[in-house]
């Protein structure tokens, strides 16, 4: 078996194309999809990156003013959530029908697209079919993720007849994920199908008989990071004669740092300095829309005020309540309050941690990326469950109290997660696909399109 390193500490010389999908389903894939491009910029190789995604270009604005080439696709169809917290299935379930019905014509576009810019490599947070169109075109294709929509959609079935249309959807979803030739690993994760057909939803840190002490990893079940592992799930043996193994990379966290003092944020915010040097500040990242319920009263403990994030102008403030900017940068806002209240989210719980911020959350039963982020969250930060019920109701007080209290950061020092994900997500895809060219044009490679858990000892294996 050949081995390749990918060195982390060396740069390339060649400046690469890189296409970065993100998907349009809600703004965390954007937010840590921006830091990764951040740090692929910065590389020495000045590389050129293009992100393509069906939301807004308004997210993307911090890279695009540093570089990067928004480019508004129909790449993938997320997930319908009518509030922030709940999930609707049967939208959810057509959209993806709606959109399958299009993956030819989709796929096509994408192809003429990438040999267009010129691509040599696809990265996907997380849509499934750029994998497809990265293997046509003949370029190699990265997942950077915490979890792929195929999972989430087979978390929506529940014992009635959408379940075997679910089923038979997600097979085709897989397909296209099984594309991909590498696996970027973000901490937080659930099982990745297309890399990984373990039975546990939430990777755990195998018992060391050796070391009987170690008895819990960093992240995704990892003692230390970042991690390489071989994936479970390989190309066929008649289809691997000159392809590598397929691997997964798990990373360090990746989030977005804050920029701004404290002092500097709070008064753009329009806070008073005697009202911030005298009060706690919860920040609310859901946004307004249920601020002025009737009945509510003042839903803070005593000595509270509250930032309010993506407030619609058309709400009027509460008396200690104050409106953020909608272009305001969020990790700004997270580093200078005392607790944070929102969604279960990949972004809010990285930069919760990241910034050593105390989290209430309202749980989002439907949406089964929770279940990992719940460990991490657990494991690497500090967070307390506020039930929908009281969220709704104005009853945040006691949780917030409780949450006040916390530390915000990992209980065990030696098991706090490094903070350079972003750097050594981009350094590793870089040298991957440096030495994924190598390869294909020393033995032609040709990239396979069925699938086994075999493993063939004439593959080749990338090492962190």
């Amino acid at each position: 078996m050949t081995k390749l390193t990918i060195k982390t500490r060396e740069t390339a010389t060649k400046s690469l194309v890189f296409c970065f999908y993100v998907s349009g389903h809600g703004w965390g894939h954007a937010t840590r999809a921006n830091q990764v491009i951040v740090d692929i910029l910065k590389l020495p190789a000045k590389h050129k990156v293009y992100v393509i995604s069906t939301a807004s270009d308004f997210i993307f604005q911090g890279i695009i003013q540093i570089g990067a080439l928004y480019r508004h696709a129909d790449i993938d169809s997320g997930v319908v959530q009518p509030l922030p917290y709940t999930v609707d299935r049967h939208q959810t379930i057509s959209d993806l029908r709606s959109f399958l019905s299009r993956r030819t014509t989709t796929i096509q576009k994408e192809v003429s697209w990438l040999k267009e810019v010129g691509a040599d490599c696809v990265i996907c947070d997380a849509p499934f079919l750029p994998c497809a169109a990265a293997s046509i075109v003949g370029i190699p294709a990265v997942i950077s993720s915490n979890f792929t929509f195929d999972e989430v959609y087979l978390g929506l079935c529940e014992r009635d007849e959408l379940d075997k249309e679910i089923v038979e959807m997600v097979e085709e979803v897989i397909k296209d994920y099984k594309m991909a030739d590498l696996l970027i690993r973000l901490p937080g994760a659930i099982r990745i199908p297309s890399f990984d057909d373990s039975i546990l939803i939430v990777p755990q840190t195998p018992f060391n008989f050796s070391s009987p002490t170690q008895k819990k990893g960093i992240a995704n079940g990892k003692p230390q990071l970042p991690c390489t592992s071989i994936s479970n799930i390989q190309p066929h043996e008649k289809d691997s004669k000159t392809h590598y193994i397929r691997q997964i990379i798990d990373v360090p966290l990746v989030f977005r740092k804050y920029r701004t003092p404290r002092d500097e944020v709070l008064e753009k915010v329009g806070v008073p300095k005697r009202i911030y040097d005298t009060h706690k500040i919860l920040l609310l990242s859901f946004g307004g829309q249920l601020l002025g319920a009737a009945g509510w009263g003042n839903p803070l403990p005593d000595g509270w005020i509250c930032i309010v994030c993506a407030a619609p102008e058309s709400i009027k403030m509460p008396p200690g309540f104050y409106r953020a900017a909608k272009d305001a940068y969020v990790p700004d806002l997270t580093n200078a309050c005392d607790v944070l209240l929102g969604k279960l989210g990949y972004g809010t719980c990285s930069e919760c941690i990241g910034h050593s911020t105390p989290f209430v959350y309202v749980s989002r039963p439907q949406f089964i990326e929770e279940l990992g982020l719940k460990k991490l969250m657990n494991d690497q930060g500090s967070a307390v469950e506020l039930s929908r019920e009281d969220f709704e109701s104005g009853r945040w007080a006691d949780s917030i109290v409780r949450a006040s209290k916390m530390s915000g950061t990992c209980k065990d020092p030696a098991l706090k997660i490094p903070h350079n994900g972003g750097e050594i997500a981009a350094i590793t895809i870089e040298k991957f696909v440096e030495e994924w060219n190598n390869l294909k044009a020393s033995q032609s490679i040709s990239l396979p399109k069925a699938y086994s858990s075999k493993i063939s000892p004439q593959q080749h294996v990338l090492y962190l």
